[in-house]
């Protein structure tokens, strides 16, 4: 073999140098570049860790995401960029999310009441799919059709897999809500379940109130489910009245619905005046009202007033002077009545302080009617207080020594009192005033010196009467015309009449009269013994 050159062996030993080096180079390329897969490509749903982007098994348990960098979701489909660290190096890479299986679904038929739309969602049951799915009607059910209706719905996955499930829906035949104006008939459960024959009422209708306006909830029971409707009670027309043309006094105000005729309207109405129509002032103008329903409806009706000034004071009647015996209590009201030309409501007062009831003498008292014009009457009585020296054992003391002496046993009601009668009316002689204190004192006077007036003879026939055991109460004129005058209401075997012991200078004598007769009498001489029958318990036939 022929004998290299030192040139030769130093070129050779320089190309296989070369050759290591290149080597060398190209397993670190290979090792440091290649580490990491360029991308990864998984199925939705499956879990991804950084060691799955790891080409060499060494390197697989240093390999982690970088933090921060690599965000994904295996739920999604699509490209994600993907940054792996290995030690001090990091590797770009890319995660693809692939769907290719389509969803599994279970669906379930549903009920809605009539035009109550339902969602493609409402019927399902469950989906399993490793993404989000979307739910669509192949084609809209018609929810305004009654009855059973099949349907198909259209689930899509994110990967654009399809599945569908066929299923039904039943339109019932209840209408959701209805709208009645207040005021209207009631409604009936056909108003409501128009297509349900079988549905069964669970509310009674008979609670709605038809004139009030709200919202009512109707249940029925279908097949042992309960659907609830509305009834919307509207009010949505204006009340309608009348204006009226008033005339009267002023300072004597009137309601708004005083100056209306012929309101209507299905429910409660207010009323009230669109300006002040001073009601104070007299002169003739228009004013105006304002009617509201309950609901919110608004009518103005005009009215014209005429009003005139009021002069004319009260008028007080019945007022007397009063005698009583000493701490004896005072009516002052009684039969005192107060009347007004222009006042409907007016009142009087009794000024009684000046009155000492435990002392005797003669004391004032004021009574007073101020009417709404501020007219005023006054009068003014006497009050006169004496002491009485005899008491009500007295008197019945004196009706023994009387009655011992006038009746006999054995006698019938009518003759008790026939003897009574008569014993007053021919003792007693008539004087034309006696103090009118109390019917204790017009007694005593009356039993102890046969003398007096009409009342000393009502009340001693009252206290002859009562000690006989005969009922009766003493009556007294009314109205009071040119004098006061009293007389009793006997009952007689059952019977109630009137016997008035003080005979009349033409011989008349009241007898056992009934109420008929007395009239008739009375009509014919100046009232002699008219009498308001409503203040006494007791109606005389």
């Amino acid at each position: 073999m022929k004998k290299q050159s030192r040139r030769q062996l130093l070129i050779g030993a320089g190309v296989a140098g070369a050759v290591i080096l290149l080597a060398v180079a190209v397993f670190l390329y290979i090792y440091f570049e290649k580490r990491v897969y360029k991308s990864c490509a998984v199925e939705a749903g499956t879990p991804v860790a950084a060691s799955d982007f790891v080409r060499f098994d060494r390197d697989k348990h240093i390999a982690a995401f970088k933090y921060g960098t690599s965000v994904y979701d295996v739920q999604v489909p699509g490209e994600y960029p993907i940054e792996v660290q290995l030690g001090n190096r990091v590797y770009k890479s890319k995660l693809t999310v692939t769907d290719t299986i389509a969803p599994q679904v279970v669906a379930s038929p549903k009920k809605t009441m009539y035009s109550i739309p339902l969602q493609p969602e409402d019927f399902i049951v469950e989906i399993k799919d490793q993404t989000t799915c979307t739910v669509a009607f192949q084609s809209e059910p018609d929810f305004r059709k009654t009855g059973d209706q099949d349907i198909t719905l259209v689930i899509t996955d994110m990967g654009g897999n399809v599945s569908t499930m066929v299923t039904q829906v039943n339109v019932i035949g209840i209408y959701p809500e209805i709208s009645m104006e207040a005021g209207s008939p009631r409604p009936t459960t056909s108003d409501f379940a128009f297509a349900e024959k079988d549905a069964a009422l669970l509310t009674p209708l008979s609670d709605i109130d038809m004139n009030l306006p709200g919202d009512y909830i109707v249940s029925f029971s279908v097949q042992g489910i309960q659907y609830d409707s509305i009834l919307h009670l509207r009010d949505t027309v204006p009340p309608t009245a009348e204006g009226i043309h008033y005339e009267g006094f002023a300072c004597y105000p009137r309601t708004p619905m005083e100056l209306l005729e012929g309101l209507t309207d299905a429910t409660a109405v207010d009323a009230e005046f669109v300006d002040d129509p001073m009601f104070d002032q007299p002169g003739e103008r228009d004013v105006q009202i304002r009617l509201v329903d309950m609901g919110g409806n608004e009518q103005i009706v005009t009215s014209h007033i005429n009003l005139i000034a009021d002069e004319e004071p009260p008028v007080i009647e019945g007022t007397k002077d009063i005698s009583v015996i000493t701490n004896q209590a005072i009516a002052y009201k009684d039969h005192v009545t107060v009347t007004d030309n222009a006042d409907p409501n007016i009142t009087y007062t009794v000024d009684n302080s000046a009155v000492d009831l435990a002392t005797e003498g003669v004391y004032p008292v004021i009574y007073t009617a101020t009417d709404g014009a501020g007219n005023t009457t006054t009068i003014e009585i006497k009050v006169t207080v004496v002491y009485r020296p005899y008491t009500e054992d007295d008197v019945w003391a004196l009706c023994d020594d009387v009655l011992k002496n006038i009746l006999k046993d054995g006698m019938s009601e009518k003759e008790i009192v026939e003897a009574i009668f008569n014993w007053v009316d021919w003792t007693i002689m008539y004087k034309g005033h006696a103090e009118k204190v109390s019917w204790i004192q017009g007694a005593y006077d009356g039993l102890k010196n046969h003398s007096g007036d009409c009342f000393t003879i009502a009340c001693t026939c009252y206290a002859l009467y009562t000690r006989a055991g005969i009922e009766n109460f003493i009556i007294e004129r009314y109205p009071v015309t040119y004098a006061q005058h009293f007389w009793n209401a006997v009952k007689i075997d059952g019977v109630w009449y009137h016997c008035d012991a003080l005979t009349k200078d033409d011989g008349t004598r009241f007898f056992m009269w009934d109420s008929t007769r007395l009239k008739n009498y009375s009509d014919s001489h100046r009232g002699y013994h008219y009498y308001d029958a409503s203040k006494y318990d007791v109606q005389i036939p």
